[in-house]
Order: structure tokens, then C-alpha cells, then sequence
């Protein structure tokens, strides 16, 4: 196992877009931002404070942590253990909650205190080989439909990443040539992730076999690409 450091330019804080930012400051002053104690607006305002985000064509480089906010919705099913898998972060914390606004409102905040703070143990790192990219590029094995027609889900990929974090969970990460992608569905172990999962896409899903697979310690990653959460 290789051990690694990271020299960090820039702190994380000034490097994510400001939604983890304006996070905190709802709960410092819910009424003023949402109108009320409750969860659901708080919900209804973080998406549409997302969606100008993506309008804007914001987006954001270099650390991996604090994971994007995408990933609030499995961590929420894995922390409470819920049974609607992929319902949201708001209808699982609500469900919990037995419906009371409130304290659905207040186990968020708890919950994001837990989420901001999520970091990583070790990850594997497997560079690509040609046979992994073509099998990638097989239109019928794993495609998403483009403008012109099917097309492969990775563009131009080079490397994929499996991640242990500090919560009981593991994650994917793929790097293509120009942006690195992470899946927001957590894995139950690092061999779900690297495999051909059924129900979360494991790498082999995507690339076929894979032999290449390198481990190292580390609590970050840095890349000078641009991340994108699916």
C-alpha cells in the first residue's frame, strides 16, 4: 500500500460552490431564507438554488471533500436506514420524522453536520487499458442516449478510482481526459465497487475486467479537473 500526500493550493472552503455556505447560514436564520422551521421549503430552496447553479454553469474543481450535496440523498438512506432507497434526502428524513416538519428541519442539520465532515480512508486506483475503453465504448453494453444516438457513458476515460470513506460506505470515480465524474450511489464494499454491480453500476459495468487495481492511503484527493455528480 502506498502512502500519499497532497499539497493543497487552495483551502476546500474557497473552491466549492457556496451552497455548503449558504447551508449554514439557513440554520443560523431558517425564518429569513425559508419562511418557516420546516424541511420541505428548506428543500424546495436548495433545489432551485441548484438548479440556478447548473443554469449559471457553475461548477468546481480540485477537492473531492466535502463530498458535493448530491450525495446527501445516499447518505441519508445509509444513516437512517431507510426502505425507499433513491426517495430523496427530504422524503426520508420526513418519513423518519413521522411527518413533523420541525424536527425533520432539525435531524437535517444534524445530519449535515455528520455529511460535511465525511472523509476518506484509502481508495484503489486502476489506469484504464485499451481493451477496458473499448468495452466502454460499446454502444450496447452501457450508453446513454445523445443527440446524435447512443453513446458511451464515459467520454475518452483513463482512470477509475474506488474510495473508502470514513462512514461505512465506498464510492466510484471515473477520469476522462478533460473531467472527472463521481457516481453518487454509495457501494457496500470496495469489491461491489470495482465489480459488475446490479444495482449500483460497479467499474467492470463500464470497463469489463479489471486487473490493475493499485491501493494507497490518503485522506483527499485533489484534481485540476473539473468534478462532475451524477
Amino acid at each position: 500500500m502506498k502512502s500519499v500526500t497532497y499539497q493543497i493550493p487552495i483551502p476546500w472552503k474557497n473552491e466549492k460552490p457556496c451552497l455548503h455556505r449558504m447551508i449554514r447560514q439557513i440554520q443560523t436564520r431558517p425564518g429569513m431564507y425559508i419562511g418557516s422551521n420546516a424541511l420541505t421549503p428548506l428543500s424546495h430552496f436548495l433545489d432551485g438554488y441548484r438548479a440556478a447553479e447548473r443554469d449559471l454553469g457553475v461548477c468546481w474543481h480540485g477537492n473531492l471533500f466535502p463530498l458535493d450535496f448530491q450525495f446527501m440523498h445516499s447518505f441519508a438512506d445509509a444513516r437512517l436506514h431507510t426502505e425507499c432507497v433513491c426517495a430523496g434526502w427530504c422524503h426520508n428524513i420526513l418519513t423518519f420524522c413521522h411527518g413533523d416538519e420541525e424536527k425533520a428541519l432539525n435531524l437535517f442539520f444534524d445530519l449535515y453536520q455528520e455529511f460535511i465532515h465525511i472523509e476518506m480512508k484509502r481508495y484503489w486506483k486502476a489506469i484504464l487499458t485499451k481493451e477496458n475503453i473499448e468495452q466502454n465504448n460499446k454502444a450496447e453494453r452501457c450508453c446513454v442516449m445523445g443527440e446524435h444516438g447512443p453513446e458511451p457513458v464515459y467520454k475518452n476515460p483513463i482512470a477509475v478510482y474506488v474510495l473508502e470513506l470514513t462512514i461505512p460506505a465506498y464510492m466510484l470515480i471515473v477520469e476522462t481526459t478533460n473531467e472527472v465524474h463521481t457516481e453518487t450511489l454509495f457501494f457496500s464494499s470496495a469489491e461491489e465497487a470495482k465489480g459488475n454491480s446490479c444495482i449500483s453500476s460497479g467499474a467492470e459495468t463500464y470497463f469489463g475486467k479489471i486487473d490493475t487495481w493499485e491501493e494507497f492511503e490518503a485522506n483527499n484527493l485533489y484534481f485540476d479537473k473539473v468534478i462532475k455528480t451524477y
